[in-house]
Formats: C-alpha cells, structure tokens, sequence
C-alpha cells in the first residue's frame, strides 16, 4: 500500500546537533496579496507609542506587542544581553532600566530606500506577512539600531503589535568609533621625547602596561565579551578580558 508523500515545513527540519526552539503563536491575520497597507504610518504609529510609553506607565504594554513577543536587547535597558519573552518580562525590563544606561527613544531610520518601513513576511516559512521597520535608538549614554516586526492583532480590533523587537548599543557618547574624519593619522611628526614606536605601542596595549591601562575589565572570554574588547578598541575605550 502506497504512502502518500507528507511536506515538512522548512521551519521543522531539524539538523544533526540542533535543537527546534518552540514556534511563537502568531496572530492569524496574514496581509492580503490584493491588499494594501501604509508601512510608514503603521511604523510610525507604532513608534510614537513605544516612545510615550518610556514616559509613561499608564500605557498598557499590551498595547505596543503581541501576548508572545519577544524583545532582544544589546546594552540599551541595561549593561547586559537580554532576551524578554512575553508581556510580563517586556514590562518588567522596562520599568526596571538601569538609570545609567536607559532607553531613551526610537526613531525609523529613513537613512537608505532599503531601510524605510516596509511589508515582508515575518515567519520562517514565510506565509505570514507584517511590516517591517528599521529604528535608531538613543539612550542616556549612547546611541545605537534596532529593527521592529509589526503583526496585526485580531483579538485588539485588528491592532498593529510587535511580534518581535531588536535594539542594540553601538556608541558611546564622547567615545564614538574612530572612523571617518576621526580615524588616528598614524603619524605623530614632530619630536616627542620617550616616543613609541608602532610594535612597542601594540606590545604595551596588549600587555595593558602604561599609558594603556584598561579602564574596562570584561569578565567571560566568551565570543560575545571579545567583540566587546575588539570594538572598545574601536571607540579609545580600553578594555581586557578576563
């Protein structure tokens, strides 16, 4: 007897060594193909909410993301990686940001054509379809990006929600990364009496002896903490591993 051929979805194919993270139970309201929306305004809309609600509370989260969202923050709330899963850990990570390193605003970035607000699928599988936003951020000690999938709640009059949210730190005020206009020269002309050269600069970074003594020290030598040493050297702020 003849078995008939069953699809898998390409969201369940497993891979030798891996494990399948459970699916998030998205809102049943996929966009239309002869349907039209305004990424802009739904972004935008969006947006300004998330803003006035770091402002304040009395603005229901439930209002801003979906009962299964997610929010993946980088050094924005706090001097740490999150992942908040849910309204009750999304709230709670905002109302308990560390004052010296709070989120201060988004805004769209509007920076490039590919960047501006715009409709894409959002699932693995791509059969459900939302809007997608690219954002800056701002927060009391630096400045940073994100990126913002809106889905359509049906249970909250066909609201548009976060399924998923993305910010991450990428500067430090007064400590912006050296490229550009502010890139080192390289040469230091001149005399300079006790000057270093190139390899005995690098060897005294590396040992951490002065004048290169770390003011940050990075504990974990983990992937995540040496892309912190790498990109502070980046930005003059001097960092070890430990």
């Amino acid at each position: 007897m003849a078995t008939a051929a069953i699809e898998i979805p390409r969201s369940n194919h497993g891979i030798s060594g891996s494990h399948l993270i459970v699916q998030a139970n998205l809102p049943a309201a996929p966009l239309k193909a002869t349907e039209s929306v305004d990424p802009q305004s739904i972004a935008t809309v969006w947006v300004d909410t998330f803003n006035g609600l770091l402002n304040d509370d009395s603005i229901a989260i439930d209002k801003l993301f979906i009962k299964d969202s997610y929010w993946r923050d980088l050094l924005c709330s706090s001097w740490d990686y999150h992942t908040h899963h849910g309204l009750l850990k999304i709230s709670s990570a905002l109302k308990s940001q560390n004052k010296q390193s709070r989120l201060r605003s988004l805004e769209i970035d509007a920076s490039s054509e590919i960047k501006k607000p715009s409709v894409c699928p959002i699932d693995f599988d791509g059969e459900i379809k939302g809007v997608q936003a690219f954002l800056t951020v701002k927060t009391d000690v630096g400045s940073g990006r994100g990126l913002v999938k809106l889905v359509r709640d049906t249970a909250d009059g066909a609201s548009w929600k976060a399924f998923t949210l993305f910010t991450t730190l990428e500067e430090l005020k007064g400590h912006e990364e050296l490229t550009c206009a502010r890139r080192p020269t390289g040469v230091d002309h001149g005399a300079h009496p006790g000057r270093l050269n190139w390899q005995q600069r690098r060897v005294r970074e590396a040992n951490c002896e002065p004048p290169f003594d770390p003011t940050v020290l990075i504990i974990g030598a983990l992937t995540k903490s040496t892309d912190l040493t790498s990109s502070s050297h980046a930005t003059q702020v001097r960092a070890k591993e430990d």
